[in-house]
């Protein structure tokens, strides 16, 4: 019988589990694409539906799912084995002191609150029928478990504690607030409509809750207005500058159409997805950070942002189309023309949303029309402004001929020369831009020896028997005791592979990225031939250097170094031959 982890790993298809997240094309019987672990304009990441392995040729990371899961979620092996578990539909027993953590505790307390939630609109239609004016239909609202808090101080926080929570779990799950005298608790989200928040895999997160409806509420003499949303705080579990709201639905649909959408609010990601624009995604009212562009990025090359009219120049909107541009994503710009928002007009028509979306500009044809449409250009005031405005966006253009293509068309509609366009766009780019900066692991380079002794052995992997029985006889030292165990265990021939535990994992690595290497080669016998003579040269030089310090240091003590020196002319030659 399987444990529950071999069960899991039975079930999982890498390929499948990595294209969740990632764009990947084949590439003989693998699969290729830019490594989502360090910047990459050409694809050294690999990914095996045999082996059921991938690896990244350039920041050398790799390994099983659960290791793949491990490095884009950041999780530890429990967390990675639990999710992993949920989507291979196998039941792990909770009292396994491995898959348990604070983590996982805070995954189980939103999951709960959630089902709650939903429990409660269904009993609540009031609530219900706001949602039908809305025009969100039973079975979108169903999809995104749209749920209600009522008006209760502690009503999630008691159904919770009866689930066996503790109050202290509730709070750090940013579901229960602790009073100012610290003497009791409650709910954070009252009277309010509950967005379910989830990561990139499906689970809860974290919670947006709507007002249902505008309340005042005294304090003495003061009296506030509630807010319209109220979002989960930070937790272990849930970061806002991480987390895109229905992402978990739309990543299919984004790799899929090559094309993100962008809107401002959960509902308007909702109604999105009701209309048929099922690649929508949506900010919780800030503007994308570079760790969110950065995971759309893997699965798309473009990015329409949608915002009315009266909001496009707003500096958040700006910025991440900014951000966007660093990443290199098409970005397109979707304007409904009556002003409204997606939500509402999706309620009015969908059509109307389908044909923004569809119809999205190019984001400098966007802001040049714009810039002309709202600025007199006889003026040299209203010149002033609009380059102000356009200028910045050209700047931005990676495509040299595409940025010549709009500095002819700007000068001409300007009236203007294009060398003055030409040397304002010198000063536009010698503004700095100040893209944060985002903290990462630096990777172990290796040495031109161990790429050296890396290639050899997966070449040696891929070569017919025969050949293999040719090279075993060949003298080979490499830096680590693994690695002259593979060459041993490879030269030996398949019918003698003592292929056990650890050994059997590197061996398959090598074959995997023997297949890579083979693709790009004329001949593996020849390639493999040529880093044995590499390696060997290398092997030469080093015990020259090493014989030539202890020549300098023999000498500086008035020492014999005539055998030596002997030695050294030897090597010399060695070296020559090799």
């Amino acid at each position: 019988m399987l444990s529950p982890l071999e069960e899991v790993k039975s079930r999982i298809d890498i390929v499948e589990l990595v294209q969740s997240y990632i764009r990947l094309h084949k590439a003989g019987i693998n699969y290729k694409a830019n490594c989502p672990f360090h910047g990459e304009k050409t694809p050294s990441f690999f990914v095996s539906p045999a082996r059921q392995i991938w690896h990244c040729f350039g920041c050398g990371k790799g390994g099983d799912a659960f290791k793949f899961i491990m490095e884009i979620e950041g999780h530890d092996f429990p967390e990675a084995l639990r999710l992993l578990a949920q989507r291979a539909g196998v039941v792990l027993k909770r009292e396994d002191p491995r898959i348990r953590s604070e983590r996982n505790r805070m995954y189980d307390i939103c999951e709960e609150a959630a089902k709650i939630f939903e429990k409660s609109l269904t009993l609540t239609p009031a609530v219900q029928a706001y949602m039908k004016r809305r025009g969100v239909e039973e079975k979108t609202s169903g999809e995104f478990r749209v749920g209600f808090a009522p008006k209760s101080w502690d009503f999630l926080l008691k159904a919770l504690v009866q689930k066996g929570f503790k109050k202290e779990e509730i709070s750090a799950a940013g579901l229960a607030v602790k009073s100012e005298d610290k003497a009791s608790w409650y709910d954070r989200f009252r009277s309010r409509i509950m967005f379910p928040i989830s990561d990139g895999s499906g689970r809860v997160v974290g919670f947006s809750g709507r007002i249902f409806e505008q309340e005042t509420r005294d304090k003495g003499q003061e009296t506030r207005m509630e807010a319209k949303y109220v979002n989960t705080p930070s937790t272990l579990i849930y970061d806002k500058s991480k987390v895109l709201y229905g992402f978990d639905r739309a990543k299919q649909e984004i790799r899929s159409k090559n094309e993100v959408v962008v809107v401002e609010g959960q509902m308007d990601c909702v109604m999105s997805h009701q209309a048929g624009v099922k690649n929508a995604i949506a900010v919780s009212g800030t503007a994308l950070t570079l760790y969110q562009l950065k995971i759309v990025r893997r699965l798309c090359d473009t990015m329409v942002s949608s915002f009315d009219t009266d909001a496009a120049g707003d500096s958040a909107t700006k910025r991440s189309l900014a951000l966007a541009s660093e990443l290199e994503f098409n970005r397109r710009v979707a304007v409904i023309p009556s002003g409204k928002d997606p939500a509402d007009a999706v309620l009015e028509n969908p059509q109307n949303w389908i044909s923004a979306v569809a119809e999205a500009k190019p984001v400098v044809d966007f802001y040049f029309e714009k810039a002309f449409k709202e600025n007199e250009v006889l003026t040299s005031q209203g010149k002033k402004t609009i380059s102000s405005i356009v200028l910045p966006w050209i700047a931005e253009l990676s495509n040299e001929i595409e940025k010549s293509h709009w500095i002819k068309i700007f000068a001409e509609k300007l009236g203007v020369d294009e060398d003055a366009v030409q040397k304002e766009l010198v000063r536009v780019n010698n503004i700095p831009y100040s893209a944060p900066v985002v903290p990462h692991e630096p990777q172990k380079a290796l040495s031109r020896k161990e790429l050296l002794e890396e290639r050899l052995l997966s070449l040696l992997a891929v070569l017919g028997e025969g050949q293999r029985k040719e090279v075993s006889n060949s003298e080979v030292v490499f830096s680590t005791p693994l690695g002259q165990k593979i060459f041993s265990s490879l030269s030996l021939g398949t019918k003698e592979f003592a292929e056990q535990g650890e050994l059997a994992k590197h061996i398959e690595l090598c074959r995997f990225k023997g297949e890579i290497i083979a693709q790009s080669v004329p001949n593996v016998m020849q390639e493999f031939l040529l880093c044995k003579k590499e390696l060997g040269k290398g092997a030469v030089k080093e015990r020259l250097l090493k014989l030539q310090q202890e020549i300098a240091e023999q000498e500086r003590r008035g020492a014999e170094v005539t055998s030596m020196l002997k030695d050294f002319q030897k090597l010399a030659e060695e070296l020559k031959e090799v």
